[in-house]
């Protein structure tokens, strides 16, 4: 129904002091709560008695000209006593509309997330793993390194050396050479020096150095055999075939193998003058109290098996010596054959 069959009904004109929104609300609202349609402040009208506070418009006097009462969404929502649903309306609308803000902004994304990518993922490096392994493996290698060592060095008997070597059959007749009749005395362990593996040669040797009981240090050779690290005896006591007196009295035709420490030396005499087609070498006995010269065809196979070395430097070999038919020197040899790795012999080689 039109407002304008109601023209009892008259209308004040205000201005909100807040936003400064200006509206109307009828005179039944005068000195009652309104809630400004454009901040949704509440406000108390003034009553007729009421001095008019600033920006908000006087009523009008009966003399004015009469304004209809027109329905307009501009509408203010006047309170009355509290309790008016249209009061409660205008505090409920907004509240309603943050809730959902609110509940929209916490509410989870549907969308499938796209699969992490490698540089979102929070797994190491495969650099890192791979370090940790080495490292892993490196630690429990030098903790079996130093159980062999320390059993070994520590062994009072033939028996109990013979558990720690590889292959033991072979080694057992050489030990029992070596130790001709005299009573055996057990070096004694103290310590590992340093705390490095060093890989060498061929085969996956592993050369250590340790401290034994008499405060000296020396490298030992271990490798694997049959599941296990097993210690190179032969290399760990300079073993040759014969003795380096023996060798230069018996002169065996078919040579004989030795270890030796081999440096570099100009020395052509005898059966060896030509140094176009020689090349000479001094050959130092493991203790140091034997001494040879040995010679190789230059450029030959056999120069080429030794390994280049600084001059002044020596290096330890594994070789097969022989005098040359008629020698007319003992001190002078012919390196016939060269094996293995230092003064390891590998499987497979050549030395007995």
């Amino acid at each position: 129904m039109p407002e304008t069959a109601n023209p009892a009904r008259r209308w004040n004109s205000f201005v909100c002091p807040g936003c400064r929104f200006v509206f109307r609300v009828s005179q039944d609202h005068d000195g009652k709560g309104v809630v400004c349609p454009g901040c949704r402040v509440m406000l108390r009208l003034p009553d007729a008695g009421d001095e008019t506070p600033p920006l908000i418009a006087p009523a009008r006097k009966d003399g004015d000209e009469e304004v209809e009462e027109v329905e307009s969404a501009d509408d203010p929502l006047p309170v009355s006593g509290g309790s008016d649903w249209r009061f409660l309306l205008g505090l409920s609308v907004p509240a309603l509309a943050v809730l959902a803000l609110f509940a929209w902004w916490l509410a989870p994304d549907d969308k499938p997330l796209p699969p992490p990518t490698a540089g979102q993922l929070q797994t190491p490096p495969p650099q890192a793993v791979e370090g940790e392994r080495s490292a892993t493996r490196e630690k429990n290698l030098m903790l079996e390194v130093e159980a062999v060592v320390k059993g070994f060095l520590a062994a009072g008997n033939e028996e109990e050396i013979l558990k720690f070597v590889r292959d033991p059959e072979r080694t057992a007749p050489k030990l029992k050479a070596w130790l001709a009749a005299r009573d055996y005395s057990a070096p004694g362990f103290r310590e590992m020096v340093g705390d490095d593996i060093a890989p060498t040669g061929e085969g996956d040797l592993l050369t250590v150095t340790v401290r034994t009981g008499d405060f000296e240090a020396r490298q030992i050779v271990l490798l694997e055999s049959e599941g296990s690290l097993k210690v190179d005896w032969e290399s760990w006591v300079g073993w040759s075939e014969m003795s380096w007196r023996d060798f230069k009295e018996k002169r065996p035709p078919g040579g004989s193998w030795f270890r030796v420490v081999l440096s570099d030396v100009e020395y052509y005499n005898f059966d060896f003058t030509d140094e176009d087609a020689w090349t000479s070498y001094r050959l130092n006995s493991p203790d140091g109290s034997e001494s040879l010269f040995g010679y190789v065809p230059r450029n030959g196979e056999i120069a080429r098996k030794i390994p280049p070395f600084e001059k002044g430097a020596s290096i330890r070999l594994l070789v097969r010596l022989k005098y040359p038919e008629g020698a007319r020197s003992e001190n002078q040899v012919l390196i016939d054959a060269v094996s293995g790795h230092e003064w390891v012999e590998l499987p497979g080689g050549e030395s007995p």
